[in-house]
């Protein structure tokens, strides 16, 4: 808490200098008529703006999670961080004409010697102020004053700019107003565009794909854990939320995959403390390391972007043993059926090149699919929440089903329940229990696209 006090009380400070100058910036183009003093004073007007909504947006991301909003408030921050890019092109807009226009005109510009001595005092107190924010987003892993600091180093840039654009004019270069400020505008839409881009990037749930690796791997050295089969990462303000699904023993106690999952969670917050891990656990097969082996020389084909649903069945045809191995490989979706069909081909001569002559192997090709939009609609599905309760509560293995998160994206649901069981169950009964819970959803609703429960000790 004290960090976000810390952060409210930058952007307060700041939002107060910046009006400060916003006040100073337009006397003097009034006095001037300078362009480039005038790109400055919009600039300005435009950080207030800015500030304020930076503002807000902290003390609404602070909040705690809520019925409404079960994954916090934290995205506030980002949204503000956007609008800024916003409200930075109407800007640039408007001085890219303006500019356009006067280069066609007789320039009419003064720069008595307080223009630029303003902009040199505005360059020291923007460094400054760059500086302390740059410190305290990094202290407080706040985007939205991330942003603020970014935008802040860059009036220091377009300030920069316009003192040399003022000097040449008191020198006689009287055009160097229009001039400078198209520079000044190109430099701020560069800055509004990295600004933008981080924003939409954690708006539209992008994995932030180092932390995805090092979450990856720490999820799977951690003890207990044989497999890591799934990570999914999205960012929501200074909070990471990770969905791990692993892989465990078939004969560990349902005690035993707690106990696992709550090492994956502190493997993972070891490397990202503000994160937020829910972790599945599964059973692995007898043949999980045959499954591995396939995983891996299916995943070095050229091409291929994911493997999985990797089957393995082993078997003995007149006292010899044969393997059979079936697997989903998901490829670009341009590729044409015999693209597809030639690329399939390279997968499963490179699982018989892994597991020696004698293998059979089947691979479905599958288009990638691309990233969507998920909405939380747990609130408008309060039918799809009884029917995961009582399929749940119908296992007598399960205790009380007592979460319940659902998301859509386009037409499809996914379902997220937290279940509790008996501690000493073996882990494989609980995923038999978890099968059939699935199966009875998609089977009474067919738009569920996917369904993860998480098990713990009751």
């Amino acid at each position: 808490m004290a960090t976000d006090t810390r952060a409210q009380r930058v952007a307060a400070v700041s939002l107060g200098v910046t009006g400060v100058l916003v006040l100073l910036k337009f006397g003097v183009w009034v006095a001037t008529g300078s362009l480039v003093v005038l790109s400055q004073a919009l600039d300005s007007l435009l950080d207030v703006v800015a500030l304020a909504l930076l503002y807000i947006a902290i003390r609404i991301a602070i909040k705690p999670a809520d019925r409404e909003h079960h994954y916090g408030h934290g995205k506030a921050e980002h949204l503000a961080a956007f609008t800024q890019t916003l409200l930075i092109a109407v800007v640039v807009v408007g001085v890219v004409v303006e500019a356009a226009l006067r280069l066609g005109e007789d320039p009419s510009v003064s720069a008595p010697w307080y223009a630029p001595a303003l902009l040199a005092g505005s360059i020291v107190i923007d460094g400054t102020r760059a500086a302390i924010m740059g410190r305290t987003a990094r202290a407080t892993d706040s985007d939205a004053l991330r942003a603020g600091a970014l935008n802040i180093a860059g009036d220091v840039g377009t300030a920069s700019l316009a003192l040399v654009s003022l000097l040449l004019i008191r020198g006689g270069f009287e055009e160097a107003d229009a001039i400078g400020a198209l520079i000044i505008a190109a430099v701020v839409a560069v800055v509004a565009v990295r600004i933008g881009k981080r924003s939409v990037d954690v708006l539209m749930d992008r994995a932030p794909e180092a932390r995805m690796d090092a979450i990856e791997a720490a999820a799977a050295a951690a003890p207990g854990v044989q497999e890591a089969r799934r990570v999914r990462v999205r960012r929501s303000g200074n909070k990471l939320f990770a969905d791990v699904t692993v892989a465990a023993g078939r004969t560990a106690s349902l005690e035993r995959a707690h106990d696992i999952s709550d090492s994956v969670e502190r493997a993972i917050q070891e490397i990202e403390p503000n994160a937020d891990v829910v972790v599945h656990v599964e059973p692995i097969s007898e043949t999980g390391e045959l499954g591995e082996r396939v995983q891996a020389s299916a995943g070095r084909v050229e091409g291929v972007h994911e493997v999985h649903n990797v089957l393995v069945h082993a078997f003995d045809e007149k006292g010899e043993r044969k393997l059979h191995v079936t697997l989903h490989a998901k490829v670009l979706s341009g590729l044409s059926v015999r693209e597809a069909h030639d690329l399939s081909d390279r997968v499963e001569a490179a699982i018989a090149e892994e597991l020696g002559v004698g293998v059979r192997v089947d691979t479905h090709i599958e288009p990638l699919e691309q990233t969507a939009i998920a909405h939380d609609v747990t609130g408008d599905r309060a039918d799809v929440v009884a029917a995961v309760k009582e399929a749940a509560q119908r296992e007598t293995s399960v205790l009380d089903c007592h979460e319940v998160i659902v998301t859509e994206t386009g037409a499809e649901l996914a379902i997220m329940a937290h279940v509790r069981g008996r501690a000493d169950l073996p882990l494989s009964e609980i995923h038999q229990a978890s099968t059939r819970v699935e199966n009875a959803l998609h089977a009474t609703y067919p738009e569920i696209a996917s369904i993860v429960i998480h098990f713990e000790p009751g």
